[in-house]
């Protein structure tokens, strides 16, 4: 299976403790093409119709429903939780994840 950064997959979430999005969710690959292609795991930031004022949170259109990128709930995930690819964030919005990404690890 090949999965590239800026994919929009829905990925089985569950199981997870606290308050980590949950169930099957559509998932934003953030992680780079070579470490997606070389390991079983991808770096996938969550996605969301339940809209936060937050700085961890980006804006972006999904099959023309506006959504949210959950940063704070960044996670590495198996390529096996991955179901059916959904949509593609555009370059515009990856630079966007990119920007808030580089923020939150920087600080």
């Amino acid at each position: 299976m090949k999965l590239l950064a800026g994919e929009i997959w829905k990925v089985k979430l569950y199981p997870v403790r606290g308050s980590k999005q949950d169930g099957i969710r559509p998932c934003l690959i953030v992680s780079p093409d070579s470490m997606n292609s070389a390991l079983k795991t991808v770096i996938v930031v969550p996605l969301t119709t339940s809209f936060k004022d937050w700085p961890t949170r980006v804006n972006l259109v999904v099959k023309k429903t506006q959504s949210q990128a959950c940063i704070e709930h960044i996670r590495s995930t198996s390529k096996e939780r991955f179901v059916e690819k959904f949509s593609l964030a555009s370059d515009i919005e990856m630079a966007a994840i990119r920007k808030h990404l580089n923020a939150v690890f920087s600080a």
